[in-house]
């Protein structure tokens, strides 16, 4: 008699180890079959990889101050649960621009103030960090910088889309595709 309960626990361990197989094989499976279904992060080489995985062109600032060094930024797009674009730039100074499409205000302090003179605009300084939140039309934009507060408003005046036929990539040190 023992051996029918041990019987009917080896069946289902049986059965539960094999979904659990199946369950992990889905789940690892998937993601590399069908790459869409990721939702990132993932570090992009240029702007238009940003701009085909995100569905939309990023906004970045023509305003560009050298303290931000001569390298390139780094660009990472995650698609979940709001497709983010995110750019980097450290050099003396640092500059962090996030550009989220819909969902709610990004957190700020209840001492937070409008920026005179930009719409739409929230800023507050927490140590040596100014911080901006911006609503352009659809999309959330979030700047962290260690510059001047009063280059908040340049950044927030020269934010725009990037298009690889536009002046803006090149003078905000990023890389725009080849030409031909």
């Amino acid at each position: 008699m023992p051996s029918r309960p041990l019987r009917g626990l080896g069946s289902f361990l049986l059965v539960a180890g094999g979904l659990f197989v199946v369950l992990r094989v889905l789940h690892v499976g998937v993601p590399l079959l069908f790459p869409g279904t990721r939702p990132g992060p993932f570090a992009v080489a240029s702007l238009d990889e940003a701009q085909q995985r995100l569905g939309f062109a990023p906004l970045v600032p023509a305003y560009r101050p050298a303290t931000l060094g001569a390298g390139r930024p780094s660009l990472t797009v995650t698609l979940g649960p709001y497709p983010t674009f995110l750019a980097v730039w450290r050099g003396e100074h640092s500059l962090s621009l996030t550009q989220r499409r819909g969902g709610p205000r990004p957190a700020h302090p209840p001492t937070s103030q409008a920026l005179g003179g930009v719409a739409d605009s929230l800023w507050w300084r927490d140590g040596p960090t100014n911080h901006l939140v911006l609503r352009r039309g659809e999309f959330w934009i979030s700047v962290e910088t260690d510059l001047p507060a009063r280059d908040l408003r340049r950044i927030a005046d020269t934010l725009g889309p990037w298009s690889a036929r536009g002046p803006g990539p090149a003078r905000a040190g990023l890389r725009a595709p080849p030409s031909g």
